[in-house]
């Protein structure tokens, strides 16, 4: 809106100055020139970042030496003109005043003197006319002068205004390049919050998952960990030793509520053990496997008749295993028996108490996963 309230303003200017008589040809130019260029200067201002108002000054400006050279061009031409014309004038005074003279010189009669005064008359008009065209070609050559200094001047203007346009467009310049530059930036910096936030979407979904799953992990272990105090309690009043291990549940029982010395047949009390003891795991375990490990001290095989103490372990690992199956019930393919002899003490055999912790019966309780683990690995072979 300021951009064509300037055009319209220089328009206004520049029209009267076209229609002022007072005005020199080179200065109704450089109005018209004015005029043209505000309106193109307007145009180039409404088309980019630079101010209308601007754009229509400097137009206005520049195009006024286009037309202001025009005009002076013009008048030049009309100094030409006036020169010609008074030229002409004079010479046909002297034509007149020799045309009086022989008019003279030949003597006069009435119709001679009829010549003679309008001779007389013609040469007046032509002085006059004379006069008037010198005059008119003072003021001419005055008009000239003033033109040119004002036309200095506004080459001076223009120039100044070109640098001071050539600078707007190099603004304008930098201007569009931070714009595209900034919205760029803007878009990408968009495009990264979008991905975050679908991120973070995305992370608090498995957060929310996690949590569920060590809510139930958590119970189950809750519940793991009460059902073995409950199992614990019941071991203990079974004089079983329970411990969680890495290779599962164990629970020991010691040689001497099983068997006789040197011996690998169940006693009456070992076999009712073995059957409480069976019961609960029927109960607590009904899908682990079990392993049935036999354990000895280190003192050698003298009066019993086995080879060694890995004959012992395994003869009282078997009879558990046998007693089991045959009498408790367990399936014969969740159970197996290995025997270690003395070569995995849980004490020292150096004394008393330390030996007699070393002859020991291990019920090991495997993990679910662990039979699985093993038919992957037969088939891996």
């Amino acid at each position: 809106m300021k951009a064509l309230k300037v055009t319209a303003a220089v328009m206004l200017i520049g029209t009267a100055a076209l229609t002022t008589s007072g005005c020199s040809w080179a200065q109704r130019g450089a109005a018209g020139g004015g005029l043209a260029g505000a309106v193109a200067g307007a145009s180039i201002g409404n088309a980019t970042m630079a101010a209308p108002a601007t754009g229509a000054i400097i137009g206005g400006t520049s195009t006024a030496l286009v037309g202001g050279a025009a005009g002076d061009a013009y008048d030049q031409v009309t100094l030409k003109d006036k020169n010609r014309e008074l030229e002409n004038l004079r010479a046909e005074v002297l034509n007149k005043e020799s045309e009086i003279a022989a008019l003279r010189a030949t003597g006069l009669t009435p119709e001679r003197e009829a010549e003679l005064s309008a001779a007389q008359t013609r040469l007046g008009e032509l002085e006059q006319q004379l006069a008037e065209a010198q005059a008119s070609l003072d003021a001419a050559k005055a008009e000239v002068q003033t033109t040119s200094l004002t036309r200095s001047a506004l080459e001076s203007e223009v120039s100044s205004k070109a640098a001071e346009m050539e600078n707007l467009r190099a603004e304008i310049a930098a201007a569009d390049a931070r714009r595209q530059v900034s919205e760029e930036e803007a878009a990408r910096l968009r495009s990264e919050a979008d991905t975050l936030r679908a991120a973070v979407v995305a992370k608090e979904a498995e957060l929310k998952e996690a949590r569920g799953t060590l809510n139930v992990l958590q119970t189950s272990l809750e519940g793991k960990q009460q059902k073995l105090q409950e199992l614990q309690t019941e071991m203990q009043n079974l004089n079983v030793q329970l411990e969680e291990t890495s290779r599962g549940l164990t629970l020991t029982i010691a040689e001497s509520l099983l068997y006789e010395p040197g011996k690998a047949e169940l006693t009456k009390d070992g076999k009712k053990l073995l059957g409480e003891v069976a019961t609960i795991l029927k109960d607590r375990f009904p899908k682990n496997e079990f392993i049935i490990e036999g354990h000895t001290d280190n003192q050698p095989i003298v009066r019993s008749g086995w080879r060694s103490n890995w004959e012992l372990g395994a003869a009282r690992a078997l009879t558990m295993v046998h007693e089991l199956v045959d009498n408790q019930g367990i399936s014969p393919s969740k159970v197996s028996a290995t025997t270690f002899g003395e070569f995995r003490p849980s004490s020292s055999n150096d004394t008393t108490d330390g030996r007699r912790l070393n002859r020991r019966a291990v019920i090991v309780v495997v993990p679910e996963a662990l039979p699985l683990q093993r038919q992957n690995l037969a088939l891996a072979k």
